[in-house]
């Protein structure tokens, strides 16, 4: 029984060996394996712009009048986050937004301040640049922003502000103006209270907790559980498809007529599969801490999740591909299902760029399940009762179709 065993384990290990083997002499469906994952990965994180800063408009302002409120103006520009404003001289400013170095160019005109305070017209000049798409456009409504602001004030306290800023001639304000001014301020306020003080409309923004809504990823985090997946499918369905190449080599009717199993031929590479998966899964987990700061304890959970969901996927397309009746239309059945599992199973778009029903499917297919938990795994609360709920929605199928798998093969491929 002991020696029975041994030629058993010895055949797994041999057999597996043998198709390591095959696929490592094979360096091209090799290097798409590994480098589908990281070529992704790399191209999504400079997508992703992690640790860029967002854009910002720069914006010149040639202020020809010099006075307070055309300063005041530039000071509520600037407290737009988004703009970073720069002062120059109108023929600076021209240069550089015809170079391109800049977003806008904003000219307050001489008598601006005048203007304002008299309530008669006047014009500020924007120049945007042609070459940006966005940015121009927010300069723009900020700028008309303001300017609507300068036309309530100059309405609601418009002779308060004459007062404050008087003609030169006339010198600073006496004490009791001062003190006249305060009082009218005071009343215009109070006449307003029930509008502005509080405001007659109000916005309240309700965010959701950060337990419920979990921490803000990235684009490429986001994709990575649905990429790795993408590989490992890829994998599986090369690997399936062994069993018609070695059917055509004639080694598969050799290998059948031995006094093992179809089972433990099976068995073998399945073992040859899965150590192909660790391995490029290990390069894809080591490469994700690297370039998307995914926490080192999480690697080993979300590798042997990796090679767990791979193995059963492989034993599915398995019997995907004994079902066929012949190479040719084994790789089109295959393709035609690989390929939709890759849309609905997370591996094109994240589960939460889909829509709610197409996510809602998705997450039960095989490949799904597998991308689903590999995202709590990286990112998420480490539960148990969702992976082994997810363990057995893909075991029991695969362990299924591993057994009818090698029924066909020992009934089907011995015979062809």
């Amino acid at each position: 029984m002991q020696s029975i065993r041994a030629v058993s384990m010895r055949y797994l290990i041999v057999a597996a060996r043998k198709d390591v083997r095959r696929r490592l002499a094979d360096p091209a469906a090799l290097a798409v394996w590994i480098g589908l994952p990281l070529l992704l990965g790399g191209l999504l994180s400079f997508i992703a712009g992690d640790g860029n800063a967002p854009p910002r408009a720069r914006v010149v302002v040639v202020d020809q009048d010099g006075s307070l409120v055309s300063g005041l103006l530039s000071a509520v520009l600037g407290r737009a986050e988004i703009m970073d404003l720069e002062s120059a001289t109108l023929a600076e400013g021209r240069r550089r937004i015809d170079d391109g170095e800049v977003t806008a160019l904003l000219v307050v005109p001489k008598g601006f301040q005048q203007a304002v305070l008299e309530q008669s017209s006047s014009e500020l000049t924007l120049f945007t640049n042609p070459a940006q798409q966005i940015l121009p456009g927010i300069v723009q409504e900020a700028a008309e922003l303001v300017v609507e602001g300068v036309f309530y004030a100059q309405q609601i306290f418009g002779p308060v502000l004459r007062r404050i800023v008087p003609p030169a001639t006339t010198g600073p304000p006496s004490d009791a103006d001062v003190a006249a001014i305060s009082v009218e301020i005071n009343q215009q306020l109070t006449r307003l209270q029930n509008v502005v003080i509080p405001p007659a409309i109000s916005l309240t923004v309700k965010r959701e907790s950060e337990e419920r809504s979990g921490p803000s990823l990235s684009l490429g985090q986001l994709f990575l559980p649905g990429m790795l997946f993408m590989s490992i499918l890829f994998i599986a369905n090369g690997m399936s498809g062994d069993v018609w190449e070695e059917q055509r080599m004639g080694t598969l009717r050799r290998a059948l007529t031995t006094p093992q199993s179809a089972h433990r031929l099976l068995a073998g590479k399945l073992i040859a599969g899965v150590t192909l998966m660790a391995g490029i899964g290990l390069v894809a987990l080591v490469a994700g801490t690297a370039v998307f700061d995914i926490a080192w304890w999480r690697v080993p959970g979300a590798l042997a999740w990796c090679v767990f969901a791979g193995g059963a996927l492989l034993a599915l397309l398995t019997l995907l591909q004994t079902l066929a009746s012949t190479q040719r239309a084994a790789d089109m059945l295959s393709t035609t299902i690989v390929f939709p599992l890759m849309m609905l199973g997370g591996s094109f778009f994240p589960f939460d760029a889909m829509p709610g029903w197409m996510a809602a499917i998705g997450r039960w297919t095989p490949n799904g399940l597998g991308v689903a938990r590999l995202h709590d795994l990286l990112y998420g609360a480490t539960a148990l009762t969702p992976v082994a709920i997810a363990m057995l929605g893909i075991g029991v199928p695969a362990v299924a179709a591993f057994v009818l798998a090698g029924r066909r093969l020992r009934r089907r491929f011995a015979t062809l």
